[in-house]
């Protein structure tokens, strides 16, 4: 028997839900599920053990785990960007950035100025910007929040750290 049912047995599931959260560590995910799907936390904390193969106490490997899932809770979630260049099955998050990239030109004996459009990753600033409306679980370095319309939730700290890359992000719907 699981802790989380153990909890719910003991206490009920709203007190289940409270009394393993004030004890968990490494929980970003759990949370981040938790607000995306308007759910209890034992509720996501089961689905985080059960799908994404979390063990209680510790972190979670969603670039693993997560893009395999296509639905939960009666919602479907899609991971948002296109295959890399050299795994078709990882997929990253970017966007178009315009910049100048001046050289000097033998041919015509003066400085070439040429505009650019490059591919690089959206900051969490950024993709808030562009994602303003919607639900979506944003995947950054080491850690997992939930943009829920243009509202950044997760751990007390997520709203101040806003210049992180974003390495993934799902859409929920």
């Amino acid at each position: 028997m699981t802790q989380a049912k153990k909890l719910v047995k003991k206490y009920g599931k709203e007190e289940a839900s409270y009394e393993l959260s004030s004890t968990e560590n490494n929980d970003c995910v759990v949370r981040a599920i938790t607000h995306t799907f308007s759910i209890d936390y034992i509720d996501a904390h089961h689905f985080c053990e059960h799908k994404l193969n979390r063990k209680s106490g510790q972190g979670t490997m969603t670039s693993l785990y997560l893009p395999k899932v296509k639905q939960a809770f009666g919602c479907k979630i899609k991971h948002m960007g296109r295959p890399g260049k050299y795994n078709k099955d990882y997929r990253y998050l970017t966007r178009d950035q315009k910049s100048k990239v001046e050289r000097w030109s033998n041919a015509k004996q003066k400085w070439v100025t040429k505009r650019v459009i490059k591919q690089v990753e959206y900051k969490v600033s950024e993709f808030v910007k562009a994602h303003s409306e919607g639900r979506y679980l944003v995947v950054v370095k080491g850690h997992m929040f939930a943009l829920i319309d243009g509202k950044i939730k997760g751990n007390w700290d997520d709203n101040q750290r806003l210049t992180r890359k974003v390495k993934s992000a799902y859409k929920v719907s």
